[in-house]
């Protein structure tokens, strides 16, 4: 439920193991790195002076970036190639199990791709014979009432054969101008949109009726004239030469089965290990060097240091690492964000990073987003049925289609439902299956508004909070206490929302001058936040611009401050709207069903409803929430200016 805290990591070794330094870090799965000579030219790069790292600290003043020579394109092609026979295999490989030794891999490689070649190279053989089979078996058909044999067709001396494909409108033409064509042409076979013609021609006539077929886009069909026999024979040869074909693909296919089988694990941990050598690559990008010493750093998680030692205690004392916290890094240099939710909220982090990612110094939105939204969610569309098929949805997205974060959203959406189904006494749109446990928002239309408006008001209040919470981090002074969305603004809100509530209610509290006098003041102090800020913190200039531009800017944020205060409060009496229109919209289906003459109609009417509602409805529900969380809420206390905690590693 908050920002997990970082430590800055400078790791520093002879060149001789860089590559295994940068394959162990990568295996760790555990630092976002961070490059070395923008450190160093930060001066943010220090050692202290042992007797251990004198040598190392001697040669700093040397360095340059890291230049990649290896190359690993041919072991990539290698593997593109293996790919090429098999799938991906999802076998778990251990670290300990992977091959470090680029030489090693690429023998290993070797001899898996001699292994699977031979029988993929059958097969592929016999694929293609089957296609070419299946297509003589197609040609032949088209002359099985032919009664010559292919050695007469071979041998003809003054005649041949021609089979062609061709449009049904370009056949057409060929019918309405067969007398003026030199050759017999038969046609028995098509279908909507192709026909195919069988054509004697003369010899001599062979490129003429080559040119005529050719300009009517018709493509030539090959005969399988290297069998003996007559048509009919051909095609029963063929028949079974396709029945041996097809035992022979089974048998190559389980040849590789076999094959797989046997060496899945090899090629699992030939594709991991050749991933942790292009990681690894990567990660040199971001490495300095000198002649003798590589100088690498990198965000860590406080979560993580530990595995990532365990990792680098592989090389004892060949290497210095150095820990920093954030605090004593540069400015400039900001850490990455890793948020740390709990179980319940976790899914709504995908919510937080479609509008931005948490900065270091925020606090993290996901808690107060995921109750407030699933409370919204539930106020607007409750119904127990409709949220029983969301949280369905869910856990089918979830589970089945592998969507941790959408699936688990939509399940916590549709529990909220069901739970504000309960209280409005509503299931699949019907109000008289259950007794609400609370209210029924039609019959209750005035409470319903003015709850969503409270509600809107307690959010909006929270909002201030986090606002003064992130500029106290921040230590913004001049925001965080005399803001319009800092401690001045909160109280100003506050003020108007009791003087507000006293006026409606005719409740005795301050007389009318004493609340103009309160909201001048705390109005003034918005004014000259900036200047009074910079008095109390001792700074000059106290205008960080020209004093004029200040005031005139100042006092547009006034107004600007009243609007906004008013359109955030109302705006979230859309929250009432929508719970009303959820019941008003089924009510509508409900009298079109009751209109209809049959019991099937009825139900017919009844079932489209809940799905349009489900359908429509819930996503109108599901952008308007999003919209009062958004526009509401985070643009008063949340700036998501941050990026995501992004450690080097191989794929899971």
């Amino acid at each position: 439920m908050s920002i997990e805290k970082m430590t800055m990591v400078n790791v520093v070794g002879s060149m001789d193991i860089l590559e295994d330094v940068a394959e162990y870090v990568v295996l760790s799965n555990t630092l976002h790195p961070v490059n070395a000579i923008d450190e160093i030219g930060r001066s943010n790069f220090n050692l202290s002076v042992t007797e251990n790292n004198l040598e190392a600290l001697i040669d700093f003043n040397y360095v340059r970036p890291y230049v990649n020579k290896t190359d690993y394109s041919h072991i990539k092609m290698k593997i593109k190639k293996l790919d090429e026979i098999i799938e991906k295999s999802d076998e778990r490989v251990r670290d300990e199990e992977l091959i470090l030794d680029t030489n090693e891999l690429e023998k290993k490689l070797d001899f898996i791709i001699e292994k699977f070649e031979k029988a993929h190279r059958d097969l592929s053989f016999y694929r293609s014979r089957k296609e070419e089979l299946e297509e003589y078996k197609k040609n032949i058909s088209y002359i099985k009432d032919v009664n010559l044999t292919a050695e007469d067709l071979k041998n003809l001396k003054n005649f041949y054969i021609r089979v062609f494909r061709l449009p049904r409108g370009n056949y057409l033409k060929i019918q309405s101008n067969y007398e003026n064509i030199p050759a017999i042409i038969m046609s028995d076979y098509k279908d909507r949109e192709f026909q195919v013609a069988v054509v004697f021609a003369p010899k001599i006539m062979e490129g003429e009726i080559e040119k005529l077929f050719k300009s009517l886009n018709a493509k030539r069909l090959i005969l399988p004239i290297d069998y003996d026999g007559t048509p009919k024979d051909i095609s029963k040869k063929i028949e079974n030469e396709l029945i041996k074909t097809h035992v022979d693909i089974k048998d190559s296919e389980k040849t590789l089965e076999k094959i797989y089988i046997q060496y899945k694990k090899d090629i699992a941990i030939i594709r991991k290990s050749f991933q942790l050598k292009q990681k690894s690559l990567n990660l040199k990008e971001y490495v300095a060097h000198t002649r003798e010493f590589f100088y690498l750093c990198g965000w860590i998680a406080e979560s993580m240091i530990n595995r990532f030692k365990e990792k680098m205690g592989y090389f004892e004392s060949k290497i210095v690492i150095i820990e920093r916290s954030p605090d004593k890094v540069h400015d400039d240099i900001e850490p990455p964000t890793k948020l740390r939710n709990n179980f319940a909220v976790k899914p709504f982090e995908t919510m937080v990073y479609m509008y931005g990612i948490p900065s270091y110094g925020e606090t993290d939105p996901t808690s107060f987003l995921a109750i407030s939204y699933m409370i919204m969610f539930g106020l607007m569309f409750g119904d127990v049925g409709q949220g029983l098929v969301f949280l369905l949805s869910g856990l089918y997205i979830k589970y089945k289609k592998n969507n941790y974060n959408y699936g688990g959203i939509l399940a916590r959406l549709g529990i909220s439902s069901s739970i504000f189904g309960l209280l409005y006494g509503s299931v699949f749109g019907f109000e008289d299956i259950i007794e609400p446990l609370l209210i029924r928002p039609m019959e209750n239309i005035k409470e319903i508004l003015i709850f969503a408006i409270i509600f809107g008001c307690g959010l909006l209040i929270i909002g201030f909070i986090y606002s003064l919470i992130n500029n106290i981090k921040k230590g913004d002074l001049e925001n965080g206490l005399f803001g319009k969305d800092g401690f001045v603004g909160l109280v100003f809100y506050i003020s108007l929302l009791v003087f507000a509530y006293t006026k409606v209610n005719n409740v005795k509290s301050l007389n009318t001058n004493t609340w103009i006098i309160l909201f001048v003041v705390l109005l003034a102090l918005m004014v000259f936040k900036q200047p009074i800020s910079n008095i109390i913190l001792k700074k000059r200039p106290l205008y960080n611009e020209d004093k004029s531009d200040y005031y005139i800017e100042g006092g547009f944020g006034v107004v600007e401050t009243l609007l906004s205060m008013f359109s955030n409060t109302v705006s979230f009496i859309r929250v009432g709207a929508f719970a009303l229109n959820h019941v008003g919209l089924f009510i509508a289906f409900a009298s079109m069903a009751q209109m209809m003459k049959s019991s099937f109609g009825s139900i017919f009417m009844y079932v489209l409803g809940n799905i349009i509602i489900i359908g429509l409805e819930g996503l109108i529900v599901f952008i308007q929430g999003l919209r009062l969380e958004y526009y509401e809420l985070f643009s008063k206390y949340y700036e998501g200016s941050g990026f995501e905690f992004n450690p080097i590693g191989v794929e899971k």
